[in-house]
């Protein structure tokens, strides 16, 4: 097998890992109930980042994050912005000494 087969393989194997976790994180997103996203972001201690017109790109953001491989220029942007919703929420949210710190950094 030629370099370039064995890195045309090793992308189909990403991006079929990214597809299967995709499609499950979908599958499981649908069959949640309201309250059941609630009560999963009431458990995680981030309730205040919870918004449901979002909350399909953060899932998809994740995946991406967890199963990352060479996106098609199409898809870059897209990802980009859905990434941009997780660090939204990372950012805006500072807990303990850490908001101190970035306030005395303001100053």
């Amino acid at each position: 097998m030629t370099e370039r087969e064995e890195y045309k393989a090793a992308r189909r194997a990403a991006q079929q890992a990214f597809l299967e976790a995709g499609y499950a994180s979908c599958k499981l997103y649908t069959a949640m109930e309201e309250e059941d996203v609630v009560d999963e972001y009431r458990r995680a201690g981030k309730l205040h980042t919870y918004d449901p017109d979002k909350e399909v790109q953060k899932r998809f953001a994740k995946v991406a994050k967890l199963y990352p491989y060479p996106w098609p220029k199409k898809m870059v942007a897209m990802i980009e912005q859905y990434m941009k919703f997780l660090e939204e929420d990372e950012d805006d949210y500072r807990i303990g000494l850490y908001s101190f710190l970035e306030q005395e950094l303001d100053c």
